[in-house]
C-alpha cells in the first residue's frame, strides 16, 4: 500500500490505516487515516516538514465555526486493503511521532476528511441547538400581517383595567376605564426576510386609525440577531418582540 500526504510518500505501512472518528449512533462520523510505517530518517524529517507546513498556516486560520470552511489542510492519497482514496483535503488530528525500530523509524501520524469532519461539527451545533428548542413549550401560532410567528413564551395579557383609590372615608373606589384592554406581547423567531416585512407591516398598520375588534401594534417591532447553524449553513436569525392591543 502507498499513501502521499502532500510531499511525503511511503509505502511501508505496518498496519490498516482506514476507520472513522465520532458518533456512529448520529451518523456524525468523518473519516480517518492512522498511518503506521516504518520510514527512513529522510522520510520521517519530510513528514515533519509537512505537518509543520500545515500547522504553521491552520494556527492562523480562523476559528471553523466562524468561517464555515476547512482552512488549511494537506491533501491525501491512498490506495490498499481494497480501499482507494485520491486527494483528500484533510487535517492533522495528531502531530507525527516515532520511535526507533533498527535503522528505521516506527512512525505514526493520524488525519481526518477535513469536509466531513466540518460538517459533523456544523451539525453537532444545529442539533444542540434543536434540543435545546424542543424544551420551549408550544404557545401555538400568531399572524402579523403576512408573518406567521410561534411565540416564544406566553403572549396574551391586559392592560388599563379600573384602579383602585381609597377616599378619605378609607373606602375604595375606582378610577379608569371599566373593561380591561386585551393584549399581546409577542416575542419570537423570524428570518431575516420576515422581520424586513414585519416592518413595513408595522409602518403601514400605524399611519391608518384602526378599526374596532382589530390586534393593533403599539410598539415597533424591536430586534435582537444572531448567527445559527441550519442545515449546515450559517444564517442570521431575528428575534423580534412586538406589542399589540386589541381595539374596542
Amino acid at each position: 500500500m502507498t499513501i502521499t500526504i502532500g510531499a511525503f510518500s511511503t509505502n511501508a505501512l505496518t498496519a490498516q490505516p482506514f476507520g472513522y472518528e465520532g458518533d456512529a449512533r448520529d451518523g456524525l462520523t468523518a473519516r480517518k487515516w492512522t498511518v503506521s510505517g516504518l520510514l527512513t530518517k529522510a522520510q520521517w524529517t519530510n513528514l515533519l516538514s509537512v505537518y509543520d507546513t500545515w500547522r504553521n498556516s491552520r494556527i492562523t486560520d480562523q476559528d471553523t465555526l466562524l468561517s464555515g470552511s476547512i482552512g488549511s489542510f494537506v491533501s491525501f492519497t491512498g490506495t490498499g486493503f481494497g480501499q482507494s482514496w485520491s486527494a483528500v483535503s484533510c487535517w492533522f488530528t495528531a502531530a507525527p511521532s516515532a520511535t526507533p525500530a533498527g535503522v528505521y523509524l516506527d512512525a505514526t501520524v493520524e488525519l481526518v476528511d477535513a469536509t466531513q469532519a466540518l460538517q459533523v461539527l456544523l451539525r453537532e451545533q444545529e442539533k444542540q441547538r434543536q434540543n435545546s428548542e424542543a424544551l420551549i413549550p408550544s404557545f401555538s401560532t400568531i399572524t402579523l400581517g403576512t408573518v406567521t410567528v410561534t411565540p416564544l413564551e406566553p403572549p396574551d395579557g391586559y392592560a388599563d383595567s379600573p384602579q383602585p383609590q381609597l377616599s378619605a372615608g378609607g373606602r375604595h373606589y375606582f378610577t379608569g376605564p371599566l373593561g380591561a384592554t386585551a393584549t399581546r406581547r409577542v416575542r419570537a423567531h423570524v428570518s431575516a426576510a420576515d422581520y424586513a416585512t414585519l416592518r413595513t407591516w408595522f409602518e403601514g398598520q400605524t399611519t391608518t386609525t384602526p378599526a374596532s375588534g382589530v390586534w393593533y401594534p403599539v410598539s415597533f417591532p424591536t430586534p435582537s440577531a444572531e448567527v445559527i447553524i441550519s442545515g449546515g449553513a450559517k444564517s442570521t436569525r431575528y428575534t423580534v418582540e412586538i406589542e399589540l392591543v386589541f381595539t374596542r
